[in-house]
């Protein structure tokens, strides 16, 4: 029979919790809200001869709390040495002299770990044959190497980064980042909304006294009270997800502490999955430091890189976080660390540094080898072949190679495999099977190449590259939109997206409460990080009018948003309104009668076009005009 536990928790969501914990360590579990029941169960239990294991006993009950529970567990003959593993929301710090007379073998402070509560568990019921937890320093294993061994293992776990009193857990499952949490008040879901003005700060306290109150995640109080809508909530725990990883991923002191989760326990918390080399990429920008990079660098010049398997998955990723960049085709082929460091900019050290320290580049090797192949790795590619004598065959082998490679040198992994986007997986294969034949070392074997065979190498890199993003139907998804985006001119770096749209939401919320110079320069920086978002060009016209009276650049800038987004509503009214400013309610007319011909279910042109259809002095302010109190 497996033990039992009784849990004494009269919050539903932390009682879940528990329950499923103990589910995982193959325990049994009771559970009441009540400090009454659970003395009724307790001696009942005893009667039976069948002792509950341990007691996990919340001190704040509605009615007899924690502590009275706790005495009379102490007062009798069969609990003076159960173990009863306190929690509390209310007391932080335990009281010393509560404490003397229950004598936990554990105390936890809401919101706890559930790791910590857990291993208590595991100690208390003298659990077998369960997977403990691993512990260290961030000094000796940084973050972002625990990042990619997680990911490598595919592992679903919680892995808690602590610096002094500051908090961080982020959930894994399967090697993805689920969920990211924080004792950080500016990380916290929602914050960010109220720094750019989105959300009020006084609705946003309400929001986190409502939580309180009834004991529940502050991200289902923000929805319960309606203070974010669904859209800006699943986007307000993506930032913070991605805000409490990247900043943990900064740390380099503090510990770490990693343990297994069930999936009922990750079905516990939200979904706001990540990519651990994306966060990566992000911290490498944002705590990236060059001089730091390099002396890291130098320090390991004769070690060999080879690009992971992780990292040539998401390959395109790098590309999307770091355009333009020259790092990921140097690390690769056993290149020397030196060689890179010789050709790689000096703004992009920090990237190298962070995919080695981070272990999506491995390093290998040692001095042995370091003479000459620095020697090598010096050389230029001109003075490596200065004075070689090439065959006809070799020549010609060589030609092929360099021709290849700069024809290729800003293709995409389609264009890389010769295939059209639209193609087959078995087209895909068939495809990848032929350019690798065609660039592998195999295909020159008894030639000297010179310089041209790490042209080859390189070449065929990118092959393997092309192939294993394009053969997998998750990465060849992202990678089409990452395609399409740039395409289209737009953003590709995930980051200035979302800080680009927090700016633009503030400055929605200035528009809207009549401070038009200021929501202009809200609406200009949200363009400055993404020039691509037509609403943004929109509204900054609107702005230019309603705040200084120029009609002209309005409208110039409203008709670009058409033209980037010819269904766009909010720009379809202000060329509408501002025709109607400029004294052409025809042109004005026939603005809305397009668009509402295009979208029938137009509702917001409807209206304007019916107030402009009435004679001047029957017309009432228009729907755009009440809405943004005119």
């Amino acid at each position: 029979m497996p033990a039992q536990v009784l849990i004494v928790e009269d919050e539903e969501s932390a009682s879940r919790l528990i329950v499923s914990i103990c589910s995982e360590l193959g325990l049994s579990a009771r559970t009441t809200r009540s400090g009454a029941q659970a003395k009724d169960l307790l001696a009942q239990a005893a009667q039976a001869n069948q002792p509950f294991s341990a007691v996990v006993l919340d001190l704040v009950l509605a009615e007899l709390d924690g502590f009275q529970v706790g005495q009379f567990v102490r007062g009798q003959p069969w609990g003076a040495s159960l173990p009863l593993l306190v929690v509390s929301g209310v007391y932080k710090q335990p009281n010393p002299e509560l404490m003397a007379l229950l004598k936990p073998q554990a105390y936890f402070a809401k919101p706890f770990e559930l790791a910590r509560l857990r291993e208590a568990l595991v100690k208390a019921c003298n659990v077998q044959g369960v997977a403990t937890a691993v512990e260290g320093e961030l000094a000796q294993k940084p973050a972002s190497a625990l990042f990619v061994e997680l990911l490598r293992q595919k592992a679903s776990s919680l892995l808690t980064l602590t610096q002094g009193t500051t908090v961080r857990l982020i959930h894994f499952e399967k090697g993805q980042v689920r969920f990211a949490q924080s004792s950080v008040k500016g990380e916290l879901a929602g914050a960010a909304q109220v720094a750019a003005g989105a959300v009020k700060q006084a609705s946003y306290d309400r929001a986190v006294a409502f939580a309180k109150q009834n004991k529940m995640a502050l991200h289902e109080a923000l929805a319960y009270s309606r203070v974010l809508t669904p859209e800006q909530l699943k986007q307000a725990l993506k930032q913070q997800t991605m805000d409490a990883s990247v900043n943990g991923l900064g740390w380099t002191q503090g510990t770490f502490r990693i343990d297994p989760q069930s999936a009922e326990q990750l079905a516990a918390v939200p979904e706001a999955r990540t990519s651990p080399v994306a966060l990566i990429l992000e911290a490498a920008k944002r705590f990236g430091d060059p001089a730091a990079a390099r002396e890291w660098l130098v320090a390991r010049p004769q070690q060999h890189m080879t690009r992971s398997p992780e990292l040539e998955r998401e390959l395109f990723a790098v590309k999307s976080a770091w355009p333009g960049e020259g790092v990921t085709p140097l690390a690769a082929s056993q290149r020397l660390v030196s060689e890179a460091l010789a050709r790689v900019k000096p703004a992009e050290l920090a990237l190298l540094k962070w995919l080695c320290e981070s272990g999506l580049v491995t390093l290998s090797g040692g001095a042995k080898a370091a003479a000459p192949a620095a020697k090598a790795a010096a050389l230029s590619a001109e003075n490596e072949d200065a004075g070689r004598k090439f065959t006809s065959d070799e020549d010609w082998s060589r030609r092929v190679i360099f021709a290849e490679r700069d024809r290729l040198r800003d293709a995409n992994h389609y264009q890389v495999l010769g295939v059209e986007p639209s193609a087959a997986p078995d087209r895909i294969k068939a495809a990848y099977f032929a350019a690798a034949k065609r660039f592998h070392s195999d295909a020159f074997s008894g030639q000297e190449l010179g310089s041209a065979r790490r042209a080859a190498e390189e070449l065929f890199a990118r092959v393997s590259e092309a192939n294993t993003v394009l053969s997998n139907p998750s990465s060849r998804g992202d990678y089409d939109v990452y395609l399409d985006r740039k395409a289209k001119g737009l953003s590709t770096d995930v980051g200035a997206i979302l800080r680009a749209e927090g700016i633009f939401q503030k400055g929605e919320t200035l528009y809207k409460a009549g401070k038009f110079a200021e929501a202009e320069g809200a609406f200009r920086q949200a363009i400055g990080l993404n020039h691509a978002e037509a609403g943004f060009h929109a509204y900054l016209g609107m702005s230019i009018y309603r705040g200084r009276g120029k009609t002209q650049e309005a409208l110039a800038l409203v008709g670009k948003a058409l033209e980037m987004d010819p269904r766009l509503r909010s720009a379809t009214v202000f060329s509408a309104q501002l025709h109607e400013a400029l004294g052409d309610v025809e042109r004005a007319k026939a603005v809305l009668r397009k668009a509402i011909a295009t979208d029938p279910e137009f509702d917001a042109a409807k209206s304007e076009l019916s107030r402009l259809k009435r004679p001047p002095a029957e017309q009432k302010k228009g729907f755009l005009d009440r809405l943004l109190k005119k």
